[in-house]
């Protein structure tokens, strides 16, 4: 039975969203309890509107009654909480609504966009007004938010997302709504160009944070560069990969390699590949599911995926990308295989080897290509929704998960993400812990090795569990607990955190957490914003 508080809320709340946007039925309430992580909360209601005005009106009814809520983008935080608040009892508010492209500057290279708009809506209203400016994408889903990704600190697949937001439109958790920058100024035109604004710089706050609830932020666009070629390194001695990511961040420090490379290890590449490789040989090959499945694995292993491969996209002038290959082919040889790709390249494969699918092997190498190709083009600012069967592919559930909801799908999925120097025995030492915790609880790991810079790899391990069986649940995020926690012993902190994981980083006795409590008191006093979101109130 809800308490009279709630009640009145609730009915305010209809007055002011409509009551179609407010929903508290169980089977509603259900459906974003469901969550990739297995976890549990209970939630008493969801809001969804559709302004910043909607916004502010449910914010100032929340204070009034003092009822907390949690903002979600989207909500496809998927192994980190999903649309999950970190305690029991919130009110979810969903901005899914809130999807509008509220202008596209060409010549400052920027999108304002609500929190609902999604990086492939984006990208298709740059192609569809012909611009020759693209995104930074990331290799998640077509489907997620880009401002929610950005305010969790995010990495594309160039760069990282933080320094890319600006100009943001907050409502804070007191009700009020500021701008940041100089979007506080009426006709301000320099908002997203010099994003600090003048006086303290506010944007900072609110990535990570509980301070308010953003409702439109900046987006920065990248020219599309006059070449660009996609790099693809395979290492066949797993015991060399220190070695690796030190010529990786070498080749960085010179800018020969300008954008994040990403180094997978075979299980990451195996089941991020092997799905779309599968759905490609079934068209023409004999043989069950199981033996497709085993044949599109060895095809990629055969095709020199070996322990560890390493991609990255080299975009600049013709003569800057022949530079690049040159120097990155020079400093590789002997230690890893290296081929470019390029949309040339890619082309003229495609149109070759199509005449001749009568030839299997000519129509196995098509399949390989056109497995790859989803890959190779989020270098070119194209997002893609295909990683999203590396959920399903290692509990066999692809192909029969259809919805491609990680949410709604028996296949649990766990984020464990560290940042490590992009040294030689660090990144050696690092695998070797990560392989040896995993292997105590029963998981394969899923590594990605992300090189940031050159100082710096956001470490990105995945592991894959049934949440139909509770023990393996539990054991996932033992997992989980015990090799974050030794990452923060050897003084590597994640980056982000699920919301099962904020008492691992955030402690009552840090002078730093203790400031953040004190923003929280001045900016929601009421604690009305996801309490105990990188916070300790």
């Amino acid at each position: 039975m809800q308490e009279p508080a709630f009640i009145s809320a609730t009915e305010a709340w209809r007055q002011a969203l409509g009551s179609a946007h407010v929903l508290t039925g169980r089977d509603s309430l259900q459906a974003y309890a469901d969550n990739a992580g297995g976890l549990t909360r209970t939630l008493r209601g969801v809001l969804r509107p559709g302004s910043t005005g909607d916004v502010v009106a449910a914010v100032r009814i929340a204070n009034e009654f003092k009822i907390p809520l949690h903002p979600v983008s989207l909500g496809k935080n998927w192994g980190m909480g999903s649309r999950l608040p970190v305690h029991e009892d919130a009110v979810v508010v969903d901005l899914a609504r809130m999807n509008r492209i509220l202008s596209i500057d060409p010549v400052q290279r920027v999108a304002v966009v609500e929190p609902g708009v999604t990086q492939g809506q984006l990208c298709a209203e740059l192609k569809a007004r012909g611009l020759r400016l693209r995104l930074n994408v990331t290799g998640s889903s077509a489907d997620t938010s880009l401002v929610g990704n950005a305010l969790d600190r995010g990495v594309g697949y160039l760069a990282s997302r933080v320094d890319e937001i600006s100009g943001l439109e907050v409502v804070l958790g007191n009700g009020q709504l500021i701008r940041t920058g100089f979007g506080h100024f009426s006709g301000a035109r320099m908002t997203h160009a010099y994003p600090h604004g003048i006086g303290p710089d506010l944007n900072g706050l609110f990535f990570q944070s509980n301070f308010g609830i953003v409702t439109a932020a900046g987006m920065a666009l990248l020219p599309a560069p006059q070449k660009q070629t996609v790099m693809i390194a395979r290492l066949a001695d797993r015991a060399r990969l220190g070695e690796f990511i030190a010529a990786l961040a070498e080749l960085r420090e010179q800018g020969s390699m300008p954008t994040v490379a990403h180094v997978a290890n075979r299980n990451r590449s195996e089941i991020a590949m092997a799905p779309l490789l599968y759905e490609q040989i079934r068209e023409y090959m004999p043989g069950n599911d199981a033996a497709l499945k085993r044949k599109a694995e060895q095809m990629l292993r055969d095709e020199g995926f070996g322990p560890w491969s390493a991609v990255g996209a080299i975009p600049g002038t013709a003569g800057q990308v022949r530079d690049a290959r040159r120097r990155i082919r020079r400093r590789l040889r002997g230690l890893a295989q290296t081929i470019f790709l390029d949309d040339f390249l890619v082309k003229t494969a495609k149109s070759l080897l199509r005449p001749l699918r009568f030839i299997r092997y000519m129509r196995n190498k098509e399949a390989l290509l056109l497995a790859t190709e989803p890959f190779f083009r989020l270098a070119g600012g194209e997002p893609t929704s295909a990683a999203l069967k590396s959920v399903y592919w290692p509990l066999n559930e692809w192909p029969r998960a259809a919805d491609e909801d990680p949410d709604q799908s028996p296949c649990g999925l766990l984020f464990t993400l560290p940042i490590l120097p992009a040294t030689a025995p660090e990144a050696q030492a690092a695998v070797e812990c990560i392989e040896r915790v995993f292997a105590s609880y029963g998981f394969t790991p899923y590594i990605t090795l992300n090189l940031m810079n050159s100082r710096a790899l956001e470490t990105v391990i995945n592991m894959a569990f049934d949440k139909r069986q509770p023990e393996r649940v539990a054991a996932a995020h033992a997992c989980n607990e015990e090799l974050t926690a030794e990452f923060i012993r050897q003084g590597y902190i994640p980056y982000r955190v699920g919301i099962q994981s904020m008492a691992q980083v955030v402690h009552a006795d840090d002078p730093f957490w203790q400031t953040v409590r004190d923003l929280k008191k001045v900016l929601d006093p009421n604690h009305i914003i996801s309490p105990g979101r990188y916070n300790l109130v």
